[in-house]
Parts: C-alpha cells; sequence; structure tokens
C-alpha cells in the first residue's frame, strides 16, 4: 500500500489541483480493531480509503452500536481482497454484480454484526508514480461528489488509521462536510444527485432524526415543491426507509414532518401502507389537540 501524503505535498508545491480540500485530522480516531485484518487482505499494491458513515460517525464520536457497517474504496479487485478477509476472520462474502465493483463481508462477534463494503475504485494502467496517485485522488473526489449528503462525502487514507506511527490523517472533505457535521446539518452534496436516487430525500430525514440534526433550509424548501419526485422510486426502497424510522427515538416527530411536506402521500403507492399513514397522521393530530 501507498503513503499519499509526501505524494500529496509534492503535488500541491508543483501545481493547483482542482478544489482539493484537506484537514488533518488523528488517524488512530477512526481505527476498528478488525483494520488489522482488512490491512493483511488489502496487499502491497493496493490504496484504500475509508468513507461515508464510519468517517462521520467517529469525527463527532458517535456510540457504536451493535450493528457497524463501514465503507472502503480500493484500487484492486474488491472480492480478491474480501475472499482473503474471510479466511482471516471468517464470514460471509458476496457481490452486488458480475462486474468487480462491490463486494461485501458480513461478521459477527459476540452480538456485534459488522459489515464491510469495498468498492472497487477504477484507475487506467499507467506507470507513472506521480500522474497515477493524482488520478487515484480526483477519482475519489469523483466518487465523493456523488453521494447524497455533504457529511457522508468524506474519506481518510486507511494506511494511516492502522500505523501506530502517524498522528495525523488527510481528511478528503470536496464538499465542506466537516463544517455542516459541526453545524449538525443534513445538505445535500447537490440536488442533482437528489434527482437521480429520490429516495435519498427520505434518507434525509431519517438522518436528521437518528443524528439529532437538522434539514437544510434551502434543502428543505426544493422537497417542499418536489416531494412528486418520489412517485416512480422503488416502493421497496421506500419502505425501508420509512421502516428505519421506526428504529429510533423521535419518530413521531419525524413522521409529522413527512406527512406535512407531502412526503409520505408522493411516495407511497401500497394503498394500505398509505392508509395507516393516514391513520397515524390523525393519531399525531390527535396528540397535538
Amino acid at each position: 500500500m501507498l503513503s499519499f501524503q509526501g505524494f500529496l505535498q509534492k503535488i500541491f508545491n508543483k501545481e493547483k489541483l482542482p478544489e482539493f480540500k484537506i484537514r488533518y485530522i488523528h488517524g488512530l480516531l477512526f481505527y476498528n480493531s478488525y483494520f488489522d485484518s482488512v490491512y493483511k487482505a488489502l496487499g502491497k499494491d493496493t490504496i484504500c480509503f475509508i468513507v461515508g458513515g464510519w468517517v462521520r460517525d467517529r469525527l463527532i464520536n458517535r456510540k457504536i452500536t451493535n450493528k457497524v457497517d463501514i465503507d472502503f474504496i480500493v484500487t484492486t479487485d474488491p472480492f480478491d481482497i474480501v475472499k482473503k478477509l474471510k479466511s482471516l476472520i471468517g464470514g460471509d462474502i458476496f457481490q452486488f454484480e458480475k462486474e468487480k465493483k462491490v463486494a461485501t463481508i458480513l461478521f459477527s462477534e459476540g452480538d456485534i454484526k459488522y459489515r464491510f463494503d469495498f468498492s472497487y475504485l477504477e484507475i487506467p494502467d499507467i506507470k507513472d508514480f506521480e500522474e497515477r496517485e493524482k488520478i487515484i485522488v480526483e477519482k475519489l473526489y469523483e466518487d465523493l461528489l456523488s453521494r447524497d449528503f455533504t457529511i457522508n462525502a468524506m474519506a481518510v487514507n486507511f494506511d494511516d488509521t492502522v500505523s501506530l506511527g502517524v498522528s495525523q490523517t488527510l481528511l478528503f472533505d470536496p464538499s465542506n462536510g466537516y463544517e455542516d457535521l459541526n453545524k449538525e446539518l443534513i445538505k445535500p452534496v447537490s440536488i442533482e444527485n437528489i434527482k437521480k436516487d429520490p429516495v435519498r430525500i427520505l434518507r434525509a430525514y431519517r438522518l436528521a432524526q437518528e443524528l439529532n440534526f437538522n434539514i437544510d433550509k434551502d434543502f428543505e424548501k426544493w422537497i417542499e415543491k418536489n416531494a412528486s419526485i418520489l412517485q416512480n422510486s422503488p416502493q421497496e426502497r421506500i419502505r425501508e426507509e420509512i421502516l428505519k424510522i421506526f428504529e429510533n427515538d423521535g419518530t413521531a416527530e419525524t413522521l409529522k414532518k413527512l406527512i406535512e411536506n407531502k412526503i409520505i402521500k408522493s411516495s407511497l403507492k401500497d394503498k394500505n401502507i398509505f392508509e395507516d399513514m393516514k391513520e397515524l397522521e390523525n393519531l399525531l393530530k390527535n396528540c397535538e389537540n
């Protein structure tokens, strides 16, 4: 595996790269005891980043629950990595697609259930070291900028989370997610990303509920005007997001917002579920009176 720190210093001195927003954070903040096994499974030629919810949650020191989901981005075949990891720690592995895009390993320790997802970062076969590493960082940023919310669009270099001598790591943050995290704000990376996957609207309210954050006001105004884009979204994914809302505190308040903003009405085609939600709406109104 290769370190980015020296390389980034070189390229920053040599030329200006497009909007590389980087912060330094203590690397061991992101450590998990299974990372030592992940390190062995990656191999020396793999560059790996940790992305998404694990980075977000560790930055706010969120309590770790009995469900641990960690997302990795890697530059070699993810399925080869999870196969090696399985030989080290056991568990079950599977792949989402026939192509080498995403591979997952599921395993348990006591009552704690782990899910590690490895996504492939496709890069051209370039021999020049500096050019190759520059492209990797650019591809990483493309990936981060395609995600749902700014607080989920941050990444750290995996190597720095397992090296005892490292005091800080690079936080890759192209959409100012760190600032929004400190503001306790759910803000989309872009409205286009929401349009591509409207179920992210429901996820915004669910995340706000889970983290006790607020939804960006401009985003919420946009939702009020555009909730109808949920109509063509898969009902299975919509139900899944709604069910997750019932798993956390603040369910009534979150459902009230979804009903007030006509999100429930726009998203549910199943008549029985919609009728249940109408009944729930009446119950919420009665509770207010």
